[in-house]
């Protein structure tokens, strides 16, 4: 399996979060440096060739003087604007050494172009690296929240298509492919996890409100580890947020997600019955992984229930039988909850999906998560 790195220095963009996500589909592992601010975790990252914007290096506006013993050592893949003409060999002025360029790219391009460049001139890293060093280089240099954006993906009817509703994701800027459950672990501060929740439940609720107000009223979920709900500063904060907020019924959904720090269910249980009397409704995510099973969660009153994608992908391949999949639905039908079938990614997925009889689904067959501008006019962040 390849071992590649590729560290991007440019400015952040539409374009480099697509860069970042089609490399990663192609098993190359990609970091980006959008500040000097970036740099420990770059440093963490160890990558094994560098793609760096000219004008960027140029102006010095990511310092990629702090990385000298690497742009020494490792290729460098220098990107220029359209009419921008750059011969090789001629490196574009900067401190703490001569990178070794071994070809210019004009922008915009395709990913395969540089996919190739990377094959050709990127070795192997011999060396292990694990996504929770490069999280833990971004904390020590107080950058994680700062990297940290919001992006939302559809969920549709499974019936017609049409879009259901919206989940929040929690993404880093500069390492895309790095899932919420490695970036929120029991390595991070629980302070941390709180701020950064609270951040998406702000998010999410503007953005229930401005669908509302556009006539596209959907409900929008946020994802929420069973840990937190057993910690009072965040369901406090979280129960604020509620009171402050009207008219929310129906319009929030509150994704439950377990991973591998187990929480008092009964504690759970418990804040969930308070938070649907504020019009928050539940939902248990990633159903099929972990601690969860139908005796534990038979408490919680939940509205919907998410498949994880590695359970349906089992039964797409004959490895889980129909009928475990469907008690589950069935369950859920009789408890008077959706269900939600996560991972679908084709034509046959989908066909796969209906043929169990769920109520929704979400995967790359609809399409990426994207920005909140993408999907209401005139957008303001925070």
């Amino acid at each position: 399996m390849s071992n590649k790195r590729v560290l991007v220095i440019d400015e952040e963009s539409a374009f480099t979060r697509f860069l970042q996500d089609d490399l990663e589909q192609r098993e190359i592992s990609v970091a980006c440096i959008y500040s000097a601010g970036d740099e420990n975790g770059a440093t963490a990252f160890a990558p094994t060739v560098i793609v760096a914007d000219r004008k960027m290096l140029s102006e010095s506006k990511a310092g990629l003087h702090r990385f000298a013993r690497f742009a020494r050592q490792l290729p460098l893949v220098v990107m220029t604007e359209t009419d921008t003409k750059m011969p090789l060999g001629n490196p574009p002025p900067q401190r703490g050494g001569k990178p070794h360029i071994v070809a210019t790219i004009a922008k915009p391009f395709e990913p395969n172009m540089l996919a190739e460049l990377i094959d050709q001139y990127a070795e192997d890293s011999q060396q292990i690296n694990l996504d929770s060093d490069y999280i833990r280089a971004l904390i020590a240099s107080n950058r994680l929240l700062d990297n940290l954006v919001v992006e939302f993906q559809s969920k549709h009817d499974l019936a017609d298509g049409g879009v259901a509703g919206y989940e929040a994701l929690s993404r880093l800027k500069t390492r895309r492919a790095i899932s919420p459950a490695t970036i929120f672990s029991a390595a991070t501060e629980m302070s941390l996890e709180i701020d950064a929740t609270l951040n998406v439940v702000d998010q999410v609720i503007k953005l229930a409100n401005s669908l509302r107000k556009s006539r596209k009223s959907v409900p929008v979920s946020f994802n929420c580890s069973a840990i937190l709900l057993t910690q009072p500063d965040f369901v406090d904060a979280l129960f604020a947020r509620l009171q402050a907020s009207r008219n929310l019924r129906g319009s929030v959904i509150m994704e439950i997600t377990e991973e591998n720090r187990v929480a008092n269910i009964k504690v759970v249980a418990e804040v969930c019955k308070m938070l649907t009397r504020y019009g928050l409704a539940i939902s248990i995510d990633d159903y099929g992984t972990g601690q969860s099973n139908l005796d534990r969660i038979a408490e919680i009153p939940f509205a919907e229930l998410k498949l994880d994608k590695q359970i349906f992908w089992a039964f797409c391949d004959n490895r889980v039988p129909i009928t475990v999949l469907r008690s589950i639905i069935d369950f859920c039908h009789m408890r008077g909850s959706k269900t939600v079938v996560e991972g679908i990614e084709t034509p046959f997925h989908l066909e796969k999906a209906r043929e169990l009889g769920a109520d929704q689904g979400q995967g790359f067959y609809w399409g990426r998560a994207v920005p909140p501008q993408y999907l209401v006019k005139d957008w303001r962040g925070f």
